[in-house]
């Protein structure tokens, strides 16, 4: 279980920490055996170059002695990642370097590695299996690339915030780059309520073909019917019909977007109540940061998916003076006790020192001392600030 308060952060991402395993002979490269640095210290400094956060990219590398040469085996998921292996490598002093390492998308995939979500919250597991953490959430209409196939999942990473993860293969419908280019500049509907249903026919009692959240796009089917249906199409060719008040044309819908504080804070404020959950990015279930991906997607804004990745986004606000240089919309990130700068939490400034954020449900909590919503725990643990409203 993690606590309701933990960081939506995965396994620690290598750092610039990782070139200080490499022994000085590694700089010196090439002056025989006897300089070489281990393979597995070269590897992390690669690692430390061309992936350094795990969540975002894949670097899966191992190096051992076969044959009298050195045998590297893995996965990466960029060319140039395996090509700076075998690089370094040989400039450590490896002569006889066999590469085997495979460079994702998997090309048994064929053309169609690419693909859209087709149900209104999709699941992205850290493994491929349901019992495994559930490390994200992709909602209808995002795209993703699937990088291969591995015991009934799709291992995939969203194309919107590059995070990765293991997916249904139910929950996604497979594409082309073309035919993702094209469902990417159809006429689409963007859903603005919380909650809606597309149902198979035009009455309102029809029966369901699917639930939508908001944030969900999917194809417009023809113009809004005079009965206030819209016709729709969902990714993977489902049709059905949804309230036309519950949707937007999505070019108009952006186009209409305005990240003011007000606007943060009327959104924000349409989730009270929703219930923590980790890995969740929608109003069935909410982590911290997914809460604010959400409340800020939906005016206009992408932020990444975890609260220390969004909290280094946007202009930085000073603490200082007693917050008085907080405005409604700002950002608020928070340690995991008071003196630790570890980003582990985040929420949404509301004015007058009152703040909302998702820990164990969506709530409003105080840095006024004389508020019956005041924690001082987590005045005792704010970090920083971020503004990205306008």
């Amino acid at each position: 279980m993690h606590h309701p308060l933990s960081l939506r952060l995965r396994r620690p991402a290598t750092t610039l920490l990782a070139l200080a395993c490499l022994s000085a002979s590694l700089l010196a490269g090439g002056q025989g055996a006897a300089t070489q640095a281990p393979p597995a210290d070269v590897l992390k400094a690669v690692e430390a170059r061309v992936a350094p956060d795990t969540r975002l990219a894949v670097f899966d590398v191992k190096a051992e002695p076969k044959g009298g040469a050195l045998e590297v085996t893995g996965q990466v998921d960029r060319a140039s990642s395996r090509d700076a292996v075998l690089k370094a490598l040989r400039e450590a002093g490896y002569a006889s370097v066999v590469d085997r390492i495979a460079v994702l998308p998997d090309p048994a995939l064929g053309e169609r590695h690419y693909a859209v979500v087709t149900v209104s919250v999709a699941t992205m597991k850290t493994e491929a299996s349901h019992s495994s953490e559930l490390g994200n959430q992709l909602i209808m209409g995002m795209p993703v690339k699937v990088l291969k196939r591995e015991g009934g999942w799709y291992y995939a990473q969203s194309l919107d915030d590059q995070y990765l993860g293991y997916m249904e293969p139910e929950h996604l419908a497979l594409m082309t780059r073309g035919e993702l280019d094209a469902f990417l500049v159809a006429p689409r509907l963007m859903v603005t309520a919380p909650f809606t249903m597309v149902r198979d026919g035009e009455a309102a009692d029809a029966a369901p073909v699917c639930d939508l959240v908001l944030g969900d796009v999917l194809l417009a089917g023809g113009p809004a019917a005079a009965n206030g249906r819209q016709a729709v199409r969902l990714p993977d060719g489902r049709t059905g019909f949804v309230e036309a008040a519950a949707v937007m044309e999505y070019t108009a819908w952006k186009g209409s977007r305005q990240p003011t504080p007000e606007n943060v804070e009327r959104t924000a404020r349409l989730f009270m109540g929703v219930p923590y959950l980790w890995g969740g990015t929608s109003p069935k279930g909410f982590d911290c940061s997914g809460y604010t991906k959400t409340v800020f997607r939906a005016n206009g804004v992408e932020l990444q998916r975890d609260a220390d990745q969004q909290s280094v986004q946007g202009a930085p606000v000073g603490l200082e003076g007693d917050l008085a240089q907080l405005r409604k919309g700002d950002l608020l990130f928070f340690g995991p006790r008071p003196g630790v700068t570890r980003i582990t939490h985040v929420g949404i400034y509301l004015g007058d020192k009152l703040f909302i954020h998702c820990a164990g449900k969506v709530k409003l909590n105080s840095f006024d001392p004389a508020s019956p919503l005041y924690s001082e725990n987590l005045r005792g643990r704010l970090v920083n600030a971020r503004r990205l409203t306008v």
